[in-house]
């Protein structure tokens, strides 16, 4: 028969990754507007090399424009009358990668059926566990703040 493990974690490293973890968030807080400014400007940028791209390939393609699902360059006409012009990206050499948009910090976010803001649960926890005269807490313990570092 299995035994169950019992493992103590020190509470001052528990304690250390969760001020970590909430340093992270403010900084992350603080940068945000710079990053999605950036973000914006380099899908400016990202939409002209498209426009670039796309000219440059249909130019030197044409041959290749088709009606039928496997063409490269693929006509279609909407339900409503608009003509749509589909091409496969990745038979692009040289297409443009769309930039990443950065994540917003300290958004609520769903945690099994919980939905809840990361720093909030972190700050809780971190005064719980400065109120502890516990040297030690239980790995279970630790699991359950894990997820969340």
């Amino acid at each position: 028969m299995a035994r169950a493990l019992s493992v103590k974690v020190p509470t001052s490293a528990v304690i250390a990754q969760i001020e970590e973890k909430i340093a992270e968030i403010d900084l992350a807080v603080a940068n945000y507007p710079a990053d999605y400014q950036k973000y914006e400007l380099e899908l400016e940028i990202y939409k002209t090399e498209v426009a670039t791209a796309i000219i440059k390939f249909v130019g030197e393609n044409s041959n290749k424009i088709g009606y039928d699902h496997n063409s490269d360059i693929r006509i279609t006409t909407n339900y409503n009358g608009r003509l749509e012009l589909n091409f496969d990206a990745d038979k692009i050499v040289g297409f443009p990668v769309r930039p990443v948009e950065p994540k917003k910090p300290n958004q609520s976010e769903w945690y099994g059926n919980k939905h809840i803001n990361r720093k909030e649960v972190l700050e809780q926890n971190l005064r719980i566990l400065k109120m502890t005269s516990q040297e030690e807490i239980n790995a279970s313990s630790y699991s359950s703040v894990m997820d969340l570092l």
